[in-house]
């Protein structure tokens, strides 16, 4: 009963905020070497999980996160993920999927990648269950 009060509370403070779900945006900080490495390795439909990592510079950070890679794409822009804490709580995990890459060489210098947002949270389980079963004997 209190996950459906939850639930309730969570989309009113969506609408409120004005987030409809799903949430198209782009994935910001991506110059660096590591997150342009996976950013090449990447592909549009690619499962993607967003975390709420709180930095001391950048409390309302939201890491873009790789399940098929298991690596960090970038983080989400401040206004964005400011949003999505207030609407969802600190420590939240999203689900999201690869919209499409963009840039690259040789037209441009850097990848990037637009993502599309949802208000679920079960594309990580089967990872989980799988590491969380009891070896066979």
């Amino acid at each position: 009963m209190r996950t459906f009060f939850r639930k309730i509370a969570v989309r009113f403070r969506c609408r409120r905020l004005g987030l409809e779900f799903p949430l198209f945006c782009k994935v910001h900080g991506v110059k660096a070497p590591d997150f342009q490495g996976a950013l090449a390795q990447s592909r549009a439909g690619d499962g993607l999980q967003l975390v709420h990592v709180p930095l001391e510079t950048r409390p309302e950070n939201v890491y873009v996160y790789s399940i098929e890679l298991n690596r960090i794409l970038g983080r989400l822009e401040s206004g964005l993920s400011e949003k999505l804490v207030r609407a969802f709580g600190k420590g939240f995990c999203l689900d999201g999927r690869i919209e499409n890459i963009t840039g690259g060489p040789p037209s441009w210098k850097y990848f990037g990648c637009n993502l599309r947002i949802l208000d679920t949270m079960t594309l990580m389980e089967p990872y989980l269950t799988e590491q969380t079963s009891a070896p066979d004997v």
